[in-house]
């Protein structure tokens, strides 16, 4: 590592030993560190004269990886006929090169010839990279239409080996992923249990099961496979798993256009419908997929760990299969990947998040956290925070929403940590969100609010004593007579449970009575669990204002003008003869009041 550290320093005065080392030696991974900083400084000229004079092994071999680092260098050396050294040194030469459009000058007919040939006609390696080096050249042409017969290629091999040597696993790996950018032929791909199994057995997963809905970190295998070929695993993995991704108006408009004027292609656009690739998800489970993803989770790669993030995340898409992730060690690997993300992620990098999200929604807390569970429940609040700010989609910003409504539900405690994080930043946005003209969005936010105000004195402070507290309450009462139900019962439960601990939320909602009664009468003809909500927040406001209600004309006579107490009479038969009936005492009692405030009710 000595000439490592020296060429770090900048200095690249290499002598003839130095030159030497870098050309003859075995250790790849020192060579292409080498020859990686030699480019950076633009000085790979240096080993020109030296790279004439080898052998056609040593040559090929060299050139290979140098075509990694510098395509466009490394085919102003060749000057030796690409098929006269040995048929593996050919096809390892002929696969790097493909590798960049650079080289694609190189491949003539006699060498397509020479390609195709081996990739019929041939041992397992050299098919390997003979079909290797085609996939990629018809990848250049945006050409698929031989993508099946790869495949056939690579089952056959998969039908005759339960195992492969790691070169050739590493070559295996890479055509996969290739392929599988095919939506059709990632389709094919979650059918054949061969060929994943073959692929799967690349990495290594503990030998005792985990039954426990977290991953111990001792149970991990202590030789975790090489970058690259984690990566391409799990490129492929991601291909077949990942659902097409929500897309903006803009994008659906000219999604549209495309099709019109026939740019998309119908079949791989089929092949991507939802039902496709639910299916591929749980043809994906029963091949043991699960048993490697919290190995790929903890790889230095961040593309990996990105890939492994996306395959969670169309798994935990169907709740059928969220109680097989989270025995297979799901929650571990997604907090994991949640603390290794970029300082600025796109969407993309939160997919860990979201799918931490999904769990959290459906999951019972006994079975999701490990004792004691509130404790627990506060390692969640970091990627849930994530997935609400940091460069999101408002799907990702509604199931945040909703996996923080349930964690904020696990006691007065954590709702006090949900609201406090980064200065009331939470609350905050679902107050925001309020305001949405998406409806989902808004009935998350309203649910948050709800379980927020209840059991945290920093969210009931925002809507008592907060100097904008009678604008909160206020919008909470135009929500309970939103047009999505979910929106109506938590906006409605919020305010219900405001006006059950304090005067001052009644006071701010009483101030406009038009209003007031306009949605409470709504809410009283809504069904039951609305009429609920609403005669609670009728007999908490009668409490608290029964002073002014008595003194205020203007108040009494809004109430007597509408159709409130018409209302509640009409409540009384309904109620008997619905599930409602526990309702009826809490029905008397708001009489009582309204008669208590002088409001007539005969």
């Amino acid at each position: 590592m000595d000439l490592l550290e020296s060429l770090n320093r900048g200095n690249y005065n290499l002598n003839s030993k130095d030159i030497n080392l870098i050309i003859f030696t075995d250790d790849k991974i020192f060579r292409f560190l080498i020859l990686h900083k030699l480019n950076e400084l633009d000085q790979l000229h240096l080993l020109k004269s030296h790279i004439h004079s080898l052998d056609d092994a040593k040559y090929a071999d060299f050139l290979s990886t140098l075509l990694q680092i510098n395509p466009g260098f490394s085919i102003s050396l060749f000057d030796r006929d690409l098929l006269s050294f040995h048929p593996i040194d050919s096809l390892s030469l002929l696969n790097s090169a493909a590798s960049n459009k650079s080289g694609l000058n190189l491949f003539d007919e006699k060498v397509l010839e020479f390609l195709h040939s081996n990739s019929i006609h041939s041992q397992s390696h050299s098919l390997l990279l003979s079909t290797l080096t085609l996939i990629k050249l018809d990848k250049h042409h945006n050409k698929s239409e031989n993508f099946q017969s790869y495949l056939d290629a690579l089952t056959n091999i998969s039908n005759v080996h339960s195992s492969l040597p790691h070169s050739q696993l590493s070559l295996y790996l890479e055509a996969l992923s290739h392929l599988s950018s095919s939506s059709k032929i990632a389709h094919k791909l979650s059918q054949l249990s061969t060929v994943i199994r073959l692929a799967l057995s690349s990495v290594q997963t503990p030998s005792t099961k985990i039954s426990t809905q977290l991953y111990s970190q001792e149970n991990l295998p202590s030789t975790i496979p090489d970058t690259s070929t984690q990566f391409t695993l799990s490129t492929t993995l991601a291909n077949i798993c990942q659902y097409a991704p929500p897309l903006t108006e803009e994008a659906e408009t000219m999604k549209k256009l495309q099709k019109s004027t026939k740019q998309v292609d119908a079949e791989e656009e089929e092949y991507m419908s939802f039902d496709k690739v639910r299916q591929r998800n749980s043809n994906m489970l029963e091949m043991g997929i699960t048993g490697v993803l919290p190995v790929l989770s903890k790889s230095n790669s961040l593309l990996t760990r990105r890939n492994t993030s996306t395959v969670y995340l169309g798994l935990t898409n169907d709740n059928t299969n969220r109680p097989q992730l989270l025995r297979d060690g799901a929650i571990k690997a997604l907090l994991n990947m949640t603390t290794h993300q970029p300082d600025s992620p796109t969407s993309e990098d939160l997919h860990a998040n979201q799918a931490l999200a999904k769990m959290t929604i459906t999951t019972p807390p006994s079975a999701l956290y490990t004792p004691p569970i509130a404790t627990s429940a506060l390692s969640f609040l970091s990627p849930l925070d994530a997935l609400l700010f940091r460069g999101s989609q408002q799907l990702q910003q509604f199931e945040a929403m909703m996996a923080l409504t349930n964690v904020a539900s696990l006691g007065a405690d954590v709702s006090e940590r949900v609201v406090s994080r980064r200065s009331g930043a939470i609350l905050d946005a679902a107050q925001t969100h309020l305001l949405s003209t998406h409806t989902q969005l808004q009935r998350a936010a309203a649910e948050l609010i709800c379980n927020l105000v209840g059991m945290s004195e920093g969210a009931f402070r925002r809507y008592t004593t907060d100097a904008r507290a009678g604008v909160h309450c206020a919008l909470l009462l135009a929500l309970s007579d939103a047009e999505s139900l979910y929106t109506r019962q938590a906006a409605a439960g919020a305010l219900a449970q405001l006006c059950g601990m304090s005067p001052l939320p009644c006071k701010h909602i009483l101030s406009e009575p038009q209003r007031f009664l306009r949605v409470l009468i709504a809410l009283l003809g809504d069904e039951v669990g609305c009429v609920h909500r609403a005669l609670c927040i009728l007999l908490a406001t009668l409490e608290a204002c029964q002073e002014v209600l008595r003194t205020d004309e203007t108040a009494k006579n809004a109430i007597n003008q509408s159709r409130l107490v018409p209302t509640l009479k009409h409540l009384i038969p309904r109620l008997a003869s619905e599930e409602g009936t526990q309702l009826l005492p809490l029905l008397k009692d708001t009489i009582v009041k309204l008669k208590e405030c002088g409001v007539s009710v005969s």
